[in-house]
Parts: C-alpha cells; structure tokens; sequence
C-alpha cells in the first residue's frame, strides 16, 4: 500500500531561519545590556551631581538618543503656582513652558502618577496640541513618566516625543521608567539641599543684621553727636546692601517739606539746599503714606520726581525706600539708590530695620534736648526775672529824673534829651516785659499803625549808636513809606537783633544793610550783612534757643526772640547764607492796612 509523503523540510532554510532569529535575539539582548548599562550610568552620575542641572541635560540628550526620540522636556512641580515647568527642554525651540497641573499629557500623569505610553498623541483627548503650536513641534508617540520618589512623592514628569507614530515600544516606556525614578531620588535630595541652604544662609543674613544692629544700638547709647550717627547708620546701610548713594529724609510740619538730613553719594553734597514738598517724589511719598518702594528702575514707580535728578544731573536706577518712624507718626524716610541687579527683599528686611533705629536715635536725642531746653529755660528765666525786678528802681528814678529835665532852661534842648532818655528808658522797658514773657512762654503783641518812614528813621538813629563801636558801617534805604500794622517796640528788638548778629558776624569790619519794602499785602524787612556767613553745621537750628554760632558770652536767646516775634505776627523769617560772602535775613509780615 502507498503511504502518501508529507512537504520535505529544507534543512538549510531551517538553519538560516535558526540563525536568524539567534542574531535577532542577540541584537535585543545586546541592546538591552547597553540600556540596563546606561541607566546604571545615569544613575552612577547622578548619585554624584553636584551640577545638577548640567548632569540633567546630559542625561536628556542620552535617554533620547538610546530611544531615538526626537525631543524630551524634564517637568517641575512648582507648589506656588500650582503649575509644571520646563526646567530641562531637549530638541524643542522653547526656553520655559509652565503648564497647569491639570492640563495635557505631563498633567495628566503628575496627577495620576502612573507612566503612560501613546502610540499617537492626536487620538488622544488629554494631549493638548497648544504646546506644538507653541514649538512648532509635531508629536505623535509619548513616553511620559512621573518623578516619584520612593516616599511616594511625585516632583514632576519626565516626558520624551517622536514625530512618527507607535515609535516607542513596550521596554522604552520601561526604559523611561527606571531613569524618572531614579532622577526623581536625586532631585528629592537636591531640593532638600537646597532647602537647608536657603535656611542657612537666612540664618547668616539674620546674624549679620543683628550684628549691624547692635553694634549701632552701642553707638546710640554712648553718642551725643546725632548727625554723626545717622551719618553712621546711613553709610552702614549703604555697605550693606550694596548700594551706591543714600539719603536720610526728615518732614519739617512746620514748612509742609522734607530736607535731606544726610546724604552719600554722587552729587550728595548738593541734596543739603534741596527741600521736597511733603508726598513730593518717591522718598515724600514713603514719609506721607508709610508705604516703602522698592524698584529695579526708578521710573518704574509712578511716584519718581526727574526733576530733582535732572538738577542735579544724576541718573538713578534701582531704588529702596522705606518709612522711619516717629513717636507721632512718620518721621520721614530712608532711601537707598542705584544698586546693581537691583535690590532684594532681604535688603528691604534691612533697611526697615535700620530706618527703625534711625527713628530711635531721633527720639533719644530730641527726649534729651528737650530736658536740657527745660533745664537752661528755667534756670535763665529764673535768673532775668531777678535782674529785670531789680532794675525797675532805678529805672523809676531815671525816669523822675527825665521829666524834671523838662522843666530846666534852655528848655528845647533840655526837652530833646528827656525825649530821647525816655524813648531809650521804655525800649529798656520793653526788653525786659519781652524777655520775661519769652522765659515764661506768653505771647501779647501791642498792633497798631506804624508809619515805615517814621519807624526806619528811628532805627537808622539807634542804629548809627550800635554800630559806633563797631569797624562795619550802617545804610538804611527805606523803599516802602507807607502805614502798616504792627508791634512796634517788638519788630524794633527783632531787628536789632538781627542787626547785633551781623556786627557779631563782621569783626574786621565790612557793611551793614537793612531794607524795608512791600510785596503785595506783606511788608519785607532784609538785614544783610558781608560777614564770614554761617556754618551747615548750626543753620539747621538757628531759631532754637541756646544755639549760638562764634559767640563766647552769647545766651542763644536772639534769633530764637526774633523768630518768636515775627510768628506772633503771622509772619515768616528766612536767611540766605554763603560762606565768606555773608548772611541775609528776610522778615516778611502782614501789612495789616492797603497799600498807600
């Protein structure tokens, strides 16, 4: 019987087929040893990063190439915002993409915390094609996994891309797997580095402003000298923050202004003649509102005056400005200008320190004037109320002595001489209800109508007699003849005053001026003199009392009774002074009458 014979087998094509599949087989062990291999060298390298960031970027470029993939971002988590970042981007024409966490792909992935693989990303709903638009990237395959850390913790995604479709495999997306956890171990310990480095070096900053501090604070207590302090605080917040210029502000209520109390820095020495209208600038501004100002440039801030730049022809870049406080408010303001890069918010943490021992120092030193003002205001006044009291008697008998001199012949010119003792005998009169009522804080102006031509005659007369013993010489001009309202024997000693100053000011001799004019419904007395001018150091306080300027005997009294007079007139006095050519005094008063 015939057996029927199946297909012969071809022994050679079974061999060739047999060794194929032997070559196949080895091909995919070999490639995956050379995988198993990098990622042990990727996690070799990055167990030792120090450049984290540069590693990062190394490891990118070698996981594509190992995928033949054509782009790959390294996703953050950023806890503020709640947002993904870029913070390494392989093969795309972006620098930073931030993504919500609840958008695309990588959200979807840092959500769930799952590796997820798409053969194309165009069928799928959660891909959001926006980010292509963006990089002019097509994309189809995604390996996208998630950086968990062993704890569990997940930082962000590790996403790689390929334009063509199915071109990642099963072991890519094991592949992509092993480096995201093992990048995610490595950056859960860097950012704890990271950490623990901002701490501590917040912790040295700390240490360093407290040194600052106290080493102010010890100044404070052993200074008597506050210019030269605030001078102290000033350069010490300038070294500190890096800055270039700097100025301390102080509000003047009286006169609605700020003036620079101390100033660094280019063109500084001209800030002292300078005055801010109170709100005026990014420094009025700070002292008005108490809100501080800190900005890389300052025409960046809607408050920035140029005006005051463009006068002093300075360019200004980054400002920091903050409030120094007072017992009964805001003192003023501390700013500091032109730092390179701009300043930071631990400057700004230093500078309202300092702004704060400023505004001590400021309140120590006025709590000890003021108690030394009481003390000497006191003893004087005690002291002129004895010695005014005891020249009433003789003054009496003088007087006595005057009227009986009417009566003696050659009576016109016996007439004269009693006329002029007495007018000299009730100017003495004045002097003294004047200082007593000055020691004792009371205020009483006599206003009546004064002819100008009249009360300029008279004090040209006492004038000449001052300044006899004296090398300076005298001129009266009077402008303004007319009628005003005023205190007569009152603007007499004010004037005076001004006048003995200026012969005080001139010892080798030289001119003395004094003017009276009218300006709409003021009348203007200037004193002015060709002296030596006065000292920065004592024009800020002129009008206090008890300051005196190359005086041996003088009380610090006059100027102080001046300013007192011409207030209790409404009215305002002002000098203009420069060194080696002299000093002028404006005393402006209310006419009190319409112009003739």
């Amino acid at each position: 019987m015939d057996r029927k014979k199946g297909p012969r087998t071809d022994p050679g094509a079974l061999v060739s087929g047999l060794a194929a599949k032997l070559n196949e087989l080895e091909r995919a062990v070999t490639r995956q040893n050379e995988r198993f291999s990098a990622v042990i060298e990727v996690g070799t390298q990055l167990s030792a990063a120090r450049d984290v960031d540069a590693l990062l970027r190394t490891v990118m470029d070698r996981l594509t190439g190992l995928l033949d993939a054509e782009a790959a971002t390294l996703f953050m988590h950023d806890p503020r915002t709640n947002e993904l970042w870029s913070r390494v981007v392989k093969g795309a024409s972006f620098k930073e993409l931030r993504l919500p966490v609840s958008a695309g792909i990588a959200g979807h992935v840092f959500r769930s915390g799952k590796t997820l693989l798409l053969g194309d990303a165009y069928a799928d709903q959660r891909f959001n094609p926006e980010v292509d638009r963006q990089s002019g990237f097509k994309t189809r395959s995604i390996v996208a996994a998630p950086l968990r850390h062993v704890r569990g913790k997940v930082l962000g995604v590790l996403e790689v891309l390929h334009r063509k479709v199915d071109a990642f495999t099963e072991d890519d997306r094991t592949l992509v797997d092993g480096v995201a956890t093992q990048i995610a171990a490595v950056l859960d310990n860097v950012l704890l580095l990271e950490q623990l480095r901002v701490r501590s070096d917040e912790l040295a900053q700390r240490v360093h402003d407290l040194d600052l501090l106290y080493g102010l604070e010890r100044a404070a207590s052993s200074s008597d000298q506050q210019v030269d302090l605030l001078e102290r605080i000033l350069q010490t917040a300038i070294e500190a923050v890096g800055a270039k210029a700097g100025s301390i502000l102080i509000a003047e209520e009286e006169r609605d202004s700020l003036y620079f109390r101390n100033a660094s820095g280019e063109r500084s020495e001209a800030l002292t003649s300078v005055r801010l209208k109170t709100g005026q600038g990014i420094a009025g501004y700070v002292a008005l509102t108490g809100e501080l100002v800190r900005v890389e440039r300052a025409d960046e801030s809607e408050h920035f005056d140029r005006s005051i730049a463009r006068k002093l022809g300075v360019a200004i870049g980054a400002v920091l400005c903050v409030p120094i406080p007072g017992d009964e408010g805001r003192l003023g303001s501390l700013e500091l200008l032109n730092k390179k890069g701009g300043f930071t918010a631990a400057d700004e943490r230093l500078a309202v320190l300092l702004a704060g021992q400023i505004g001590r120092a400021f309140a120590s030193r006025q709590s000890r004037e003021d108690l030394e003002r009481k003390a000497r205001m006191a003893a004087i006044g005690q002291m002129l109320a004895g010695v005014l009291h005891d020249l009433r008697t003789p003054l009496t008998v003088i007087a006595g002595y005057a009227e009986m001199m009417a009566d003696e012949p050659t009576e016109q010119e016996r007439r004269q001489m009693a006329r002029s003792i007495l007018a000299q005998l009730d100017h003495v009169a004045a002097m003294q209800k004047e200082t007593l009522d000055f020691a004792r804080g009371e205020r009483s102006v006599l206003m009546r109508r004064v002819y100008l031509h009249v009360f300029m005659a008279e004090l040209a007369e006492q004038l000449e007699r001052e300044f006899e013993r004296a090398e300076a010489e005298v001129k009266v001009v009077t402008t303004y003849t007319g009628a005003a309202r005023f205190d007569e024997n009152k603007m007499k000693r004010a004037i005076l005053n001004l006048a003995r100053n200026a012969m005080d000011a001139m010892p080798e001799g030289g001119r003395f001026t004094l003017t009276v004019d009218r300006e709409a419904d003021e009348v203007i007395f200037r004193a002015a003199d060709t002296g030596e001018g006065i000292p920065p150091a004592a024009a800020e306080r002129l009008f206090e009392s008890f300051v005196t300027v190359g005086k041996k005997n003088g009380t610090g009294l006059g100027l102080a009774i001046v300013k007192k007079i011409v207030d209790e007139h409404g009215g305002s006095v002002t000098f203009k002074t420069k060194a080696g050519k002299g000093t002028t005094f404006e005393v402006r008063i209310p006419a009190g009458v319409s112009a003739d």
